[in-house]
């Protein structure tokens, strides 16, 4: 009898472990199915997002900053100069290697832009940055704040250039845009600093292991008492204290004239044209780049005796967002009373296309890209062997 009970007593332990062991194993099971819904939503709301993302195409931006915080940067045609006070405020370029540049006077200037353009002035110069007004992009050489910068200038940004004339022909429009195009390629040729070719134009080598031992790579760094072509300049020998970091030194208080911070060589790089303008009509008929590259040789308003169009080489293209670069507006170059939308119709107005940055270098024979010279070497392959003069 005995045994009999522990018999029912062992059959109802284990009856009461099977329960036990099954309640556990249905409460896991319900965990995971808990666990497991919002894993699927969340995959749902992940699939649902990649798909709005690729249709929208502008997901994620890149934005393209293209300048080195010691560029030295020449602004042409600014507005009410709020892309020059990004740069400084927001992208941190000092602000004693910028000149920035307008072509109305500053009564004008004030005039056009009453909402902000006194008051972001006023700032720029607290904050050390040139500002100069009256500079016509296209007779450069007439400003002595552009040609006394010892070196030239890295980086030259004309933003939108228009020539604002309000004529109605389309024809007509084009050609004297041209013109101001034209002006402005052959002015700046002769403010661009020399040296380092951008990246995208040196030739490129396979990189060997002895490479990462010995980098033959240029100093993008001068001495102060360096000439433009790297040789020693006349002036006096200055110690390492004396080079110039971006700051001006302080000047005497006797001294009435304010101390030119350009008074120093740029970094030795090859100087560099951007203009930025909309893609598409009017603007593309424009042809930008075909100016720059293969310029007419003789332009009705623009004959100079001594002085031909100079050529360009073209390093890149992309797209310019105005929103990488927070409190820029553009302004229409006649200025004016209206709504922002009328203010921006000239440059960035319109419906359809974006807006596009080109990148350019005065063209010498070491700023041809490898394409150029094998077109160049495969035109003269068909052409045959050059015919020698025969001596008489």
């Amino acid at each position: 009898m005995g045994k009999k009970v522990s018999l029912l007593k062992a059959l109802k332990n284990h009856q009461a472990r099977s329960s036990a062991s099954d309640r556990v194993q249905q409460a896991q099971r319900e965990a995971t199915v808990k666990r497991k819904v919002p894993v699927q939503k969340q995959r749902l709301l992940d699939s649902e997002d990649r798909a709005w993302k690729g249709k929208g195409k502008e997901e994620p931006r890149r934005y393209t900053i293209p300048f080195e915080n010691d560029d030295r940067i020449f602004l042409v045609g600014e507005g009410n100069f709020s892309f020059t006070l990004s740069l400084v405020k927001i992208h941190k370029i000092s602000s004693y290697n910028i000149l920035s540049t307008t072509l109305d006077s500053e009564a004008e200037c004030y005039e056009k832009y009453p909402d902000d353009a006194s008051t972001i002035v006023a700032e720029l110069r607290s904050l050390g940055v040139w500002v100069v007004f009256g500079v016509d992009a296209t007779k450069l050489e007439k400003c002595k704040e552009v040609m006394q910068a010892k070196g030239g200038w890295n980086k030259v940004v004309f933003n939108f250039p228009h020539a604002g004339a309000g004529i109605t022909d389309q024809d007509r429009n084009i050609l004297t845009n041209q013109r101001l195009l034209l002006g402005f390629l052959r002015s700046v040729a002769l403010a661009l600093s020399k040296g380092v070719l951008p990246k995208e134009l040196l030739p490129k080598k396979p990189r060997t292991d002895s490479d990462d031992e010995n980098d033959d790579t240029p100093s993008t760094s001068i001495s102060a008492a360096q000439g433009d072509d790297g040789m020693e300049s006349d002036g006096p020998e200055l110690s390492d204290e004396d080079e110039f970091t971006g700051v001006p030194p302080a000047s005497d208080p006797a001294d009435e004239a304010p101390v030119n911070p350009f008074q120093y060589p740029p970094p030795p790089r090859q100087g560099m044209i951007l203009v930025t303008l909309r893609d598409c009509v009017p603007y593309t008929l424009w042809d930008l780049p075909r100016l720059a590259k293969r310029p007419p040789h003789a332009v009705k308003g623009l004959e100079r005796k001594g002085r031909e169009q100079p050529e360009y080489t073209l390093v890149k293209s992309y797209r310019f967002f105005p929103e990488a670069y927070p409190g820029y507006e553009h302004r229409r170059t006649r200025g004016g009373a209206g709504t922002a939308t009328d203010e921006r119709e000239e440059g960035m107005g319109g419906t359809g296309g974006v807006c596009k940055t080109w990148e350019f270098v005065l063209r010498t024979d070491d700023a041809r890209t490898m394409r150029e010279k094998a077109a160049a070497a495969a035109a003269k392959g068909k052409g045959g062997k050059k015919k020698t003069k025969s001596k008489k």
